[in-house]
């Protein structure tokens, strides 16, 4: 790269630029309002890539060209100026002090110098720029450095990885993402013939995942193909990143691989630094500010967290509003190494499973009122840290009665979240070691009962069941009420619902006495769903409005929205269909805001039995969008019979209508919802009943049947028109995003209940017209 016009040549470069088009862009626009731009990330994130790219693409706009100054092979900061001179050929040229004599040229010139590699001499080049800048009205510097120069009128611009594909995202859309596009790339670099296909797409998107789009390692990795094979690769790829110990030799020492990045940056860190990034990577999966004052007690966190943010350390993300901080795997482990070194490891552990449980309690404590939500999102986000607890937990004397505390607290996230099969193999793990009789025990029993009840094994529930109240009966209280309302809950599960109801009123005297407002709630919304088993929408009902008491007027959404789904089962008992709808549909809007994947699931299927009637297409959708969801939490409608009796009768009425490859194709359409959108079509208007099969074949001509006795829904209306276009099944389905079979599906529809033979006779009815 170089521009005719100048005399300082930009670097060759030896391999395709891949990617980046967006940044590009951004910077451009950075550089005309600003004389300084930085980019700023962490070592092998493609800084000086990016920045040779911009400065090629700029070339024409500076009359007096680009300079391209590496201060990577520069250690002493009183030679910055001269790196510089000897970049724009200035060397020998003055007689004059370095600084001086750069000044002198570049005032009365048009020109971008590119200031590559600038965190080891960050203050020496923030002083010169400074200098430059103040003196030289045309110049514009674009520099890259792990940490910004922080002079006045210079903007920064963190440098991201580059996309990476989600664990949904497979097949073509592959290429979509930059880090998928460079590893290609790099790939077919060391074997020529590499593509993507079946055997390499899930590989190459676990690899570059899991490097989380980091160019320099997506490199080095792509360079391992010599030897192995992508799924061989993938398995050895620990988070250490070990196998990225292979780069360019013709690369400065530090930029050759992903550990000795890591060392360059540690090493350019203050001792405070180096001591507070260690006790950060005890957080796997991110912290917020909370979290970091908690584990780092005896020093200004915030100063020093702002500190690794700016050297690009630990990175900053907004969730929700509120910032995030999180580090990449090998930089977290390089952390973890320091404390072990420092000999404080265990200590720092400590404080960090101290956070979670502390955490998990004030989530518990906020979960009647307002804050509920923020919590439920937030615990989604700090799951990631639990194992790291639990396991020390586990490990530390006296630190298991912590673990089953942290668990117990968990029981209405759990249920929210799906956590039951980790969550029980945790509590497993927890009370094999812990052997007194004591609440945390007991407690913890409690929601592991709970848990195992919702997974369907009955047996197990029931032997915790049956331990926990032991533990209770000795102790009395509030815990021995607890485990009262739990057997109710268990009772339910196994049909007695008369028993069920005896214990609820049980537990809900003795959770007054102890004001315990959100068990109460919990327990009110429970005995709704039992008197609606026994038949009896009335109790339901009443139950249902003691709940909305206690919940609505604090803002809490979670019990209430089970309270009001429970309600719609109850006004579908009595057959007010329009009550039972309004209830679901509240139901689910308070369910988007918490995005309860169970919560979610069974209110779909709620307004599913209610619609199969009048319209059995949307019924299969629904079902198929909740069973979707009961997949995710690994669970289902099986687990409680009351509900599973009730779901088995919408199936077979639905296939009975659509018949069983037309229920299947609508089904998996549902089925391929995600949450949040499968909200929008429970909450969708149900369509007017319509005759599902016409049978009686046309007598002449494709006027025959018209859109009042058809019976075509408005999206087979929608494909009889790109039928009438000629449209292929194939076709159809990209243009609509569904599957070629349920495409085929509607179309088959479509011939049978207009009567016709062939598509042909589709179309011309479209063109005849009678659609309309």
């Amino acid at each position: 790269m170089q521009d005719a016009g100048s005399t300082h040549p930009l670097p060759i470069e030896v391999t395709s630029f891949v990617g980046r088009r967006a940044e590009r862009q951004q910077i451009r626009a950075l550089l005309n309002d600003a004389r300084l731009v930085t980019l700023t990330g962490f070592g092998g994130v493609g800084k000086t890539r990016l920045a040779l790219r911009v400065a090629a693409d700029l070339r024409r706009a500076f009359p007096d060209g680009v300079a391209f100054v590496s201060l990577a092979t520069q250690n002493d900061p009183e030679l910055v100026a001269q790196s510089i001179a000897t970049a724009l050929g200035l060397q020998g040229r003055s007689t004059v002090a370095v600084t001086s004599a750069l000044v002198e040229y570049l005032s009365t010139r048009t020109i971008l110098v590119v200031l590559d590699n600038c965190e080891h001499l960050v203050d020496a080049a923030a002083v010169l720029c400074d200098t430059l800048l103040r003196t030289c009205p045309g110049l514009r510097l674009l520099a890259t450095s792990r940490e910004p120069l922080r002079i006045q009128g210079e903007a920064v611009h963190p440098l991201a990885p580059l996309s990476i594909p989600g664990r949904e995202d497979s097949g073509s859309s592959l290429l979509e993402f930059e880090a998928v596009s460079l590893f290609l790339d790099r790939a077919r670099s060391v074997v020529p013939d590499f593509e993507l296909d079946n055997d390499t797409r899930g590989p190459v998107a676990g690899i570059v995942s899991q490097l989380e789009g980091i160019p320099l390692a997506i490199e080095l990795a792509a360079g391992r193909l010599r030897a192995m094979s992508p799924a061989e690769l993938q398995r050895d790829l620990t988070e250490r990143w070990d196998l990225l110990n292979r780069g360019s030799r013709a690369a400065p020492d530090r930029q050759r691989t992903m550990k000795a990045c890591i060392e360059w940056s540690f090493d350019l860190c203050t001792p405070e630094e180096q001591d507070q990034w260690g006790n950060l990577a005890v957080f796997a999966d991110g912290f917020e500010i909370d979290a970091a004052r908690f584990v780092c007690p005896d020093v200004d966190v915030d100063d020093v967290l702002q500190s690794l943010v700016e050297k690009s350390i630990v990175i900053a993300e907004t969730h929700r509003g509120r910032t995030r901080f999180r580090m990449l795997p090998p930089i977290r482990f390089r952390g973890l190494s320091h404390l072990a070194d420092t000999g404080v490891l265990e200590d720092v552990r400590r404080r960090q499973r101290d956070w979670v449980v502390d955490f998990t309690g004030r989530a518990k404590q906020a979960w009647l009122g307002p804050e509920q939500v923020m919590y439920i999102h937030r615990l989604r986000l700090e799951m990631g840290n639990y194992p790291a607890a639990l396991e020390f937990s586990l490990t530390d004397p006296g630190g298991l009665d912590a673990g089953l505390q942290m668990g117990a607290d968990l029981l209405e996230f759990g249920l929210a979240d799906g956590l039951f099969r980790e969550g029980r193999l945790w509590f497993d793990r927890l009370l094999e070691r812990q052997h007194e009789d004591n609440a945390a025990r007991a407690l913890g029993l409690r929601t592991a009962c709970w848990w195992a009840a919702m997974q369907g094994d009955l047996t197990r529930a029931a032997e915790l069941l049956e331990e926990g109240r032991g533990i209770a009966e000795r102790l009395g209280g509030h815990v021995q009420v607890l485990l009262t309302q739990t057997s109710a809950y268990l009772a339910m599960f196994t049909g007695d619902l008369d028993g069920s109801a005896q214990l609820f009123d049980a537990a809900i005297a003795g959770l007054e006495r102890y004001d315990d407002r959100a068990q109460l709630a919990h327990s009110y919304a429970l005995s709704a769903l039992n008197h609606t088993f026994r038949g009896d929408p009335e109790a339901a009902l009443a139950a249902h409005e003691r709940c909305r008491k206690l919940t609505e007027p604090v803002g809490e959404s979670w019990y209430l929205s089970y309270s009001l789904w429970i309600a719609g089962l109850a006004h579908w008992t009595k057959g007010d269909l329009a009550a039972a709808e309004d209830a679901e549909k509240e139901s689910l809007r308070l369910k988007r805001g918490t995005e309860d994947r169970l919560g979610i699931a069974v209110s779909l299927e709620a307004l599913a039995w209610m619609c199969v009637e009048t319209d059995a297409a949307r019924a299969a959708r629904l079902l198929g969008a909740a069973s979707s969801q009961f997949e995710r939490i690994q669970t289902s409608t099986s687990a409680l019979p009351g509900l599973d009796v009730l779901h088995r009768a919408c199936v077979d009425r639905a296939q009975a209508i659509l018949g069983a490859d037309g229920y299947a194709s609508l089904h998996d359409d549902g089925a391929a919802i995600p949450p949040l959108a499968s909200i929008d079509l429970a909450l969708a208007e149900s369509a007017p009943a319509q005759p599902h099969v016409v049978r009686a074949r046309a007598r002449s001509g494709p006027r025959s049947a018209g859109p009042a006795k058809t019976g075509l829904t408005k999206r087979e209306l929608e494909i009889a028109g790109l039928v009438a276009r000629g449209l292929s099944n194939m076709d159809i389905a990209t243009s609509l995003v569904i599957s070629k079979r349920t495409a085929e599906t509607h179309v088959e529809h479509i011939l049978i209940k207009l009567g016709f033979n062939n598509r042909n006779q589709i179309a011309a009815w479209v063109t005849d017209g009678a659609a309309h």
